[in-house]
């Protein structure tokens, strides 16, 4: 259970990575859920799954409380906050919908000039406001809307350990997304022993469309991200299973279209307030 929350976090962070590629358009992922049977995952937590959600609870406050942790919270609040939404979505799961109130249903992420603006529908990540990334700058802002206000978001800090690895196996099996012809990849990432496989596929149909535009959030060391880039095309499609559940998250839309440069600025009368406000 807590490696599925922890994965679309994940997942999160890595679509609304800087855009450094030339690409202009937008680009809509579907994210779902489904169990062993390829059918929709039940959104209701078994006895068992509520015990692990009320462990991993009390041991995420635990972490968050501990005066030992201060100090890097102090210097990464990012990772903090980081932290605290995962609890909000720990918390959200115990009512009357479980898991289905965590899971974001898409994320539109529009791009131009190395700049990215993502707004995320539905789920926990949702209130923490659109998302936008300005690259002359090398700043991210987040922006409630609702509230009229923004914040700027802290340079995050890898959460990996130097001596991490990944490893990316690229397989003979292929599939279409989009009309787009998609190679599948084996990314397997290993720390302190213990590891964790995603599966990618990929197109090289996309030219216009860099793959360096594609991150996964935390692999920030030069060998890991050497790693990554070694898948040759553009990730169309991520999918993970933890727990007999597998969650996929897939473009579903992709439109290489002009977009304003109006789409890419701070509102002038929004009121720049702490991050994690």
């Amino acid at each position: 259970m807590k490696k599925i929350i922890v994965f679309v976090f994940i997942v999160s962070l890595a679509v609304t990575s800087q855009a450094q590629g030339n690409f202009e358009g937008i680009i809509k992922w579907d994210l779902s859920l489904t169990s062993k049977s390829n059918t929709a995952a039940p959104t209701e937590l078994t006895p068992k799954q509520k015990e692990e959600l009320n462990n991993s609870i009390t041991e995420l406050e635990a972490q968050i409380n501990d005066p030992s942790m201060q100090p890097a919270f102090e210097s990464n609040p990012s990772l903090k906050l980081m932290m605290e939404q995962q609890l909000a979505s720990m918390k959200a799961m115990q009512g009357e919908k479980g898991i289905s109130s965590l899971m974001p249903k898409s994320y539109i992420v529009k791009m131009k000039d190395g700049n990215s603006y993502t707004q995320i529908e539905g789920g926990v990540a949702a209130a923490a406001g659109d998302i936008l990334y300005l690259k002359a700058m090398d700043k991210t802002y987040y922006i409630k809307k609702g509230a009229k206000t923004y914040s700027i978001a802290p340079k995050t800090k890898s959460t990996y350990s130097e001596d991490a690895t990944v490893m990316v196996t690229p397989t003979t099996e292929t599939t279409k997304i989009l009309n787009y012809a998609c190679t599948k990849y084996i990314v397997t990432f290993t720390e302190a022993g213990k590891s964790r496989t995603l599966f990618i596929w990929a197109t090289k149909d996309l030219k216009q469309y860099s793959p360096s535009s594609f991150q996964i959030s935390g692999l920030s060391n030069a060998s890991n991200t050497s790693a990554i880039r070694k898948i040759d095309g553009v990730p169309l499609k991520i999918e993970v299973t933890e727990e007999g559940q597998t969650v996929i998250l897939e473009v579903i839309e992709l439109k290489s279209i002009s977009l304003p440069t109006t789409d890419f600025l701070l509102p002038a009368d929004y009121k720049e307030v702490p991050f994690g406000q």
